[in-house]
Formats: C-alpha cells, sequence, structure tokens
C-alpha cells in the first residue's frame, strides 16, 4: 500500500514539475505578452516641450532694410521717444543710432530697442544728448 501511495505522490510530482509555472494548465491555451495598449486604440500622442536650450532665431535671417524699419517703427511707438529725433543706419555689421534726444534716459532707451534687434551686430552710439544731468 505504501510503494502504491508512493507511486502515485511521485507521478503528480512528476506531472506537476513539467508544468512548471508560467506553463499552460491543461485545457487552456498558452499566454502570449499582453498588448501594450488596448485593441483598437493608438498610443496616446505626446508633445515635447519646447527646447531651452535652443538658440533663439538669428536677427541675420531679417534683412538689414527690416531690421531699420523696425528699430524706427518701435522708436516712433516709443511715447518717451515722441519728442525725439533719431534715426538708425543698419548693415550686416552694425548698427548706427543717430539723432538728438532730451535726456540721458532717452538716449539709454534708444540704445536698447536697437540692441534688441542687434543680434550680432554692433550698436553704434551716436545720439546727443540735450541736456546733461
Amino acid at each position: 500500500m505504501k510503494q502504491i501511495l508512493c507511486g502515485l505522490v511521485l507521478l503528480a510530482a512528476t506531472a506537476f514539475g513539467q508544468m512548471g509555472p508560467g506553463q499552460p494548465q491543461p485545457g487552456q491555451p498558452p499566454q502570449s505578452t499582453p498588448p501594450t495598449f488596448p485593441e483598437g486604440q493608438q498610443s496616446p500622442r505626446q508633445t515635447m516641450p519646447p527646447d531651452q536650450r535652443a538658440p533663439a532665431p538669428t536677427p541675420e535671417a531679417t534683412s538689414s532694410e527690416q531690421i531699420q524699419q523696425q528699430i524706427t517703427q518701435q522708436f516712433g511707438n516709443e511715447p518717451t521717444l515722441a519728442s525725439a529725433n533719431l534715426r538708425a543706419e543698419v548693415d550686416e555689421a552694425s548698427i548706427v543710432v543717430a539723432g538728438a534726444v532730451d535726456t540721458a534716459e532717452q538716449r539709454d532707451l534708444a540704445l536698447s530697442i536697437a540692441k534688441s534687434h542687434a543680434g550680432d551686430r554692433n550698436v553704434v552710439d551716436k545720439i546727443k544728448v540735450k541736456q546733461q544731468t
């Protein structure tokens, strides 16, 4: 009787050992890797954040004439420079700002406007200040 019982245990252990974990049970289909996304659905679209280290667009891509117009327009739109007589001359290497202003603050503002459009160009100051403070 012991031999029969030991034989049944040995038979059951051998049969279970052959199936092992991850093996399909009798009557069940083999398992495969589950799909990444449910059927009929595509992966969600993720947008990349803008590259914070990307170089800014180069001002050289804009022509000298366009930059000159932009600076002149900004001089005209600035209320502080309404009484100033300013002009900007732009070429590939420099921006020359010339004219006359009433105060040093107006001069500084005009130069900062020119520098904001300069890119790699040098800004040359030929502005005369009427009042020296």
